[in-house]
């Protein structure tokens, strides 16, 4: 194999297993004569991965008709669950950012801030909720799927979502007899080794919830759904996005007072110390509860566009 070979083969991964098995020959081929002995440039790479990615999204159902209705709801429904798992680590973003807020706003300026938090707690346990019961709903199919031969496919997701569920835990044991020791101040950004650490453990927690969720999502692919799982699962899909749309707005709308009755807040300073109610955290966890809901929000879309072809099958 030559060496453009290997550079050009290597973007198949971009493809999906069952494309590349019947037509990843020819594109390596076809890459190949367009290029000549020139290596890819990131263009090149960036278009090959976009026309990847679509193929993938095509492959799932998230994009184009050739699915059936189930697949397509299917699709939505997984796509929702996955934005899901991204909102709640944006909502654990936002836990941190709030911690002790209220010592912070004046008692007569409290109100708007403690009643937007107050609705983010509310629908965050009933989002939380809703994916439980979802799980539960669809046990007895992943058990099914398992003694008819599945487990062979999920096993090396739950596997690696076990593994790093345990390091998860373990790793705390120590972080939480290090916070011990330190005060207020250390834990929250005075200590940079400490905090690194925190950071660290973050990111363990962000791959963990996304080895959960590929699982689930590898499962949810598999399972034999009857028509009116697939319809409760669907209208659950459709109820999380509206606790994470009435999530992220009441975020925004705590954002707003704090900026308005305590900034100061935002900064970690004293009270009436400062009034920049700008905060790279808030910016970073509104963002990706917004894209989240976004995305979700084209779950839904795509749930709703197959209702009427899933009734009429």
């Amino acid at each position: 194999m030559s060496r453009g070979h290997e550079g050009t083969a290597g973007l198949l991964r971009w493809y999906p297993q069952t494309w590349r098995d019947r037509y990843g020959d020819e594109l390596v081929a076809l890459m190949e004569d367009d290029l000549g002995e020139r290596p890819p440039t990131l263009r090149f790479k960036m278009s090959v991965a976009r026309a990847g990615l679509r193929e993938r999204a095509h492959g799932t159902g998230l994009i184009g008709e050739q699915h059936s209705p189930t697949e397509r709801t299917r699709a939505g429904t997984l796509l929702v669950l996955c934005s899901w798992t991204a909102f709640v680590l944006a909502g654990i973003s936002f836990s941190k950012t709030s911690e002790h807020f209220a010592q912070a706003v004046p008692v007569a300026s409290r109100s708007l801030a403690q009643d937007a938090f107050n609705v983010v707690a509310i629908f965050g346990l009933l989002g939380s909720a809703l994916v439980v019961l979802g799980g539960m709903a669809a046990l007895p199919a992943f058990v099914r799927l398992v003694r008819g031969g599945g487990w062979p496919a999920l096993r090396a997701h739950l596997l690696r979502a076990c593994l790093l569920t345990v390091v998860m835990g373990v790793a705390l044991i120590p972080l939480g007899a290090w916070a011990h020791h330190l005060n207020q101040h250390q834990r929250n950004g005075g200590d940079g080794i400490y905090s690194a650490a925190i950071a660290a453990w973050a990111v363990l927690v962000a791959a963990t919830l996304a080895q959960w969720t590929a699982a689930a999502v590898a499962a949810g692919r598999r399972i034999d759904v009857a028509r009116r799982l697939l319809r409760l699962e669907a209208g659950l899909a459709v109820a999380v996005t509206g606790a994470m749309l009435a999530i992220t707005t009441a975020a925004a709308l705590w954002w707003a007072a704090i900026a308005q009755h305590a900034p100061w807040f935002l900064q970690g300073t004293a009270n009436g110390s400062d009034r920049s109610p700008f905060d790279p955290q808030l910016v970073f966890t509104l963002g990706l509860m917004l894209a989240a809901v976004l995305t979700a929000g084209y779950g839904v879309a795509r749930i709703t566009r197959s209702a009427r072809a899933l009734r009429a099958e």
